[in-house]
């Protein structure tokens, strides 16, 4: 039911009854201002050279912060995440990102909850632990879709993908990879690049090798660097190597090292490796060694430990029909430089190797270790595909258990916002109907008061015309019959009660109240002046007297009338000005005279005086007085129109 043409008029009656508004001034929400002293050193830290000195200028605008709902906080705390991390100082970093996630809870900050969780996935993957990370990463992707930020969710699904993807959650990282480029638009290439490369991957260690050369052309298209198009190029004749497409690759590795001076000596190290690799893949008797070795020099001087698994694997390939020794030298350099960089699956293939290469004596306890690792590896990737699943099914039952809730109480809703609408229409019939009987009982009122005055000036209509046609007659017909008998002095005094009474007639005589009402008016004014004192009148021509009612004119016609008989009587003025005009709804007179004024003991105590107050108050209208002996009398008059 639509309640708003009843809510319409239930406004309308209130506007009418109360005639006017009270409009209540909502104050502004207070703004958060950041203290100068805060920002300035936040400022500083920002342009210091030292990541140390950038920590430290971060530390003090924080401590000046006083006020927790201070939006600068979060940013502070976003940068110190940052360069803590960058220092390896992990454990600040993860401190700080949960304050964050906390001051951006107790701000309503959405956007800064995704960011605190997106800093703490990026520091879990610095420490290698990629099912928190995945956690962490999928965390902000929700906070981000909930406040429409798409892109965001996007890098941070891409994110998720590379770490199931280092779990040999393949699957998942296909999955993760494929909903990151739902999200991600054009300008996000570079993360697009990345979702196309880890399904690439997942496709290549699933043995799709066909499906991993599309998509790792799919992520050369979206390459933005050089170095990203020739990593994706290596992985592509990788990958061609795997199908023994030793022709393809090797042209692709030409290619490429060609093209790797505009790179890095790691990423030039890397595609020397693969491409002496795969010529010995082709044909074992090609000589390749100075490729290799070349290969682990650059590696070595870089410490590129990830890089020096896969040197020490080839050369341990290489030698192993030429030199069991120095295969086993590097399979033990393998299995030394995998223990370093925690890389189990790269300890796991060194071990494989020294079982073949090692007398059998050691062959025992390496295969011990190596059934153990393979165990501690298996499950751990277990684990981490079910954490990962987990993860997802949880937020699944989550949502479906929010659309279960909202489906449960959705009739429930409705028959609450049915009761709601009936006990509002009936409220508002209840009001309608006290409105009606306030609103009934003023307009009885007014109409009251109106035929009170109608009465008011019926009674002296009829006053005036019976002191007119008789006692004033009466008067007129004895000094007619006495004019001849009676003495002069007592006919002088006849002549002043009949005048009197002529006089008493006219001021209570009927008043034009229509189109003929302002001359009329004019004309009583300039009646009542005597010939030494002067009427000036101003601003009556410019009111439009249709707009007031028949009683306020009545009342203004008696007031002004008494107020110029009193001035004709008492004050000996030479000169009279009454001023018109109309303002805000009102009609506003203001009389002036330069008479002898009036005492406020005079002023209290006439009859005539409490008459016009009578009669404007019940106007609702307003009477003022200035008085000041000697120097004339001031009267100001208002009246609502």
């Amino acid at each position: 039911m639509n309640l708003r043409p009843l809510l319409h008029l239930f406004g309308i009656l209130c506007f009418l009854l109360l005639c006017s508004c009270t409009h209540e001034k909502m104050s502004p929400d207070p703004i958060q201002t950041k203290q100068d002293s805060s920002f300035y050193y936040f400022e500083k830290g920002k342009n210091s050279e030292g990541i140390r000195e950038k920590i430290s200028n971060f530390n003090k605008a924080l401590r000046i912060i006083k006020n927790e709902k201070d939006t600068l906080i979060t940013d502070i705390l976003d940068y110190k995440i940052y360069y803590h991390n960058r220092i390896k100082e992990y454990d600040s970093s993860l401190y700080f990102s949960d304050s964050l996630i906390n001051s951006a809870t107790t701000q309503k900050d959405t956007g800064q909850i995704a960011k605190g969780y997106y800093r703490k996935s990026i520091v879990f993957r610095s420490l290698k632990k990629y099912d928190q990370q995945f956690e962490n990463a999928f965390r902000a992707s929700k906070f981000d879709l909930a406040i429409g930020d798409t892109s965001s969710a996007g890098r941070r699904l891409s994110e998720m993908a590379f770490a199931q993807s280092l779990t040999t959650d393949y699957i998942g990282a296909q999955e993760s990879g494929t909903e990151a480029l739902k999200y991600l638009s054009e300008e996000d290439s570079s993360y697009i690049s990345n979702a196309y490369n880890t399904i690439a991957t997942a496709y290549r260690n699933q043995g799709f090798y066909q499906d991993a050369v599309k998509e790792w052309r799919n992520a050369l298209k979206y390459a933005t660097t050089i170095r990203d198009s020739l990593s994706n190029l290596n992985n592509i004749a990788l990958t061609l190597q795997d199908q023994e497409k030793y022709d393809e690759a090797l042209k692709i590795f030409e290619d490429i090292i060609e093209r790797s001076n505009e790179t890095n000596k790691t990423s030039k190290a890397r595609f020397i490796d693969n491409y002496a690799y795969t010529k010995w893949l082709q044909d074992s008797s090609a000589i390749v060694i100075d490729e290799l070795l070349q290969a682990v020099e650059f590696r070595r001087r870089e410490n590129d430990q990830n890089g020096l698994l896969a040197s020490y694997d080839h050369l341990s390939d290489y030698y192993q029909f030429k030199s069991k020794r120095l295969s086993r030298i590097y399979a033990d350099s393998l299995l030394q430089t995998a223990q370093n960089t925690s890389s189990k699956t790269s300890q796991l293939n060194a071990l494989q190797k020294l079982i073949q290469l090692s007398p059998s004596n050691e062959i025992k306890n390496l295969s011990k270790i190596y059934i153990q690792l393979n165990d501690s590896i298996r499950k751990e990737n277990i684990r981490a595909k079910n954490f990962f699943a987990k993860i997802r099914y949880d937020e699944k039952q989550k949502q479906e258990e929010i659309r279960s809730l909202e489906a449960e109480s959705s009739e429930q809703r409705l028959q609450t916002e049915e009761l709601k609408n009936q006990t509002i229409i009936l409220s508002l019939g209840g009001m309608l109907i006290l409105v009606s009987s306030v609103f009934g009982f003023y307009y009885l009122r007014q109409r009251h008061e109106k035929e009170k005055i109608q009465e008011a000036y019926k009674t002296e209509s009829r006053i005036s015309k019976k002191i007119h046609d008789e006692l004033a007659n009466d008067v007129y017909n004895v000094m007619g019959g006495m004019q001849n008998i009676a003495p002069n002095h007592l006919m002088d005094k006849l002549e002043h009660i009949y005048k009197r009474t002529r006089n008493i007639s006219r001021e209570n005589s009927s008043i034009h109240t229509g189109d003929n009402y302002l001359p009329h008016l004019v004309s009583t004014l300039s009646s009542t002046i005597s010939e030494n004192t002067r009427l000036i009148l101003r601003g009556e021509e410019t009111i439009y007297w249709n707009n007031i009612s028949q009683e306020k004119k009545i009342i203004l016609y008696r007031v002004l009338q008494e107020i110029m008989i009193n001035m004709n009587k008492h004050s000996k003025a030479r000169l009279v000005a009454i001023i018109f005009s109309e303002e805000k709804n009102s009609l506003k007179i203001q009389y002036t005279d330069n008479g002898i004024g009036v005492t406020k003991t005079n002023l209290k105590s006439g009859n005539g005086i409490q008459n016009m107050e009578n009669r404007i108050f019940s106007i609702k209208g307003r009477l003022n007085f200035e008085i000041e002996q000697e120097k004339g009398l001031k009267i100001f008059i208002q009246i609502p129109i």
